[in-house]
């Protein structure tokens, strides 16, 4: 698959040139991505300014909402369920934009380690190291609730993903990456990422925090599939459609589904 959508790419490209030479090209901004469109567990994220604002239902109903501050930095992430608010989490900065608090409980932050902590006589606590981009690396909760999220990143790209529980590996994906640039994407849910570092490390489940769009990713010895990404343009660049094959250890394709479509609007 990857040398099919690979020639597709080409095609579409050399098409592009050809047929447009004459026309100046117009930038896109990225207006919402549908995940795992017409399925049950069907997502969309809306952006506004640049930043994703809310996330909502197939039905089109709220899931969750984003509010910013005047610096850009997410102050409040609030969840729905059936459109009942189900969690919110408020969040306070110090004067370098470093998590002060969430919810009112203090955290700390070591600059020389990049570590946040949490251990205020509460009835859990948080250690969380992050990386250059304050994006979760190590993230250990014990007491209510407790887990563990570990994550690797190679030039603003994540090349992997584990979540344990009990001490032992639960979930884990191996990412490689071609060369399909998601930087919009990346600035978009940058200040939302910071705070589900602390808040909910999941978030980063599908990889959609890189600089480079997934080419493919395996689930380690417990799963024997390689998932393969595709990506199709279309010619004005208002859509992007990606697909996951799925792929046996013999290289056959066992399933394919919708991953993720990218909706642009000429600016």
């Amino acid at each position: 698959m990857k040398k099919i959508v690979a020639m597709c790419i080409v095609a579409i490209t050399l098409f592009s040139c050809s047929s447009d030479d004459n026309t100046p090209e117009t930038a896109k901004t990225l207006q919402k991505i549908v995940f795992y469109q017409n399925s049950q567990n069907q997502r969309q994220w809306n952006f506004n300014n640049g930043l994703l604002t809310t996330i909502t239902y197939a039905d089109g109903s709220l899931a969750e909402e984003f509010t910013y501050d005047a610096q850009n930095r997410v102050i409040k992430d609030v969840k729905f369920a059936n459109g009942i608010q189900t969690e919110a989490n408020t969040i306070a900065y110090n004067a370098d934009s470093t998590i002060k608090a969430v919810n009112s409980l203090p955290y700390t932050y070591n600059a020389a380690t990049r570590k946040y902590a949490y251990s205020y006589g509460s009835n859990f606590t948080i250690d969380c190291k992050v990386n250059e981009d304050m994006l979760a690396v190590d993230f250990v909760r014990t007491g209510v609730n407790p887990g563990e999220y570990h994550m690797t990143y190679d030039n603003g790209k994540m090349t992997s993903f584990e979540k344990r529980a009990n001490g032992a590996t639960s979930l884990v994906k191996n990412f490689d990456f071609g060369t399909v640039n998601t930087t919009d994407l990346y600035n978009a849910v940058l200040a939302v990422a910071k705070v589900k570092s602390l808040t909910d490390p999941s978030f980063f489940m599908d990889c959609q925090v890189s600089k480079i769009s997934p080419e493919g990713f395996d689930k380690g010895v417990s799963d024997p599939y390689y998932y393969n990404y595709g990506v199709i343009t279309n010619l004005d660049g208002s859509l992007v459609n990606v697909g996951i094959e799925v792929l046996d250890q013999n290289n056959n394709a066992v399933s394919f589904y919708s991953f993720a479509d990218y909706y642009y609007t000429a600016e």
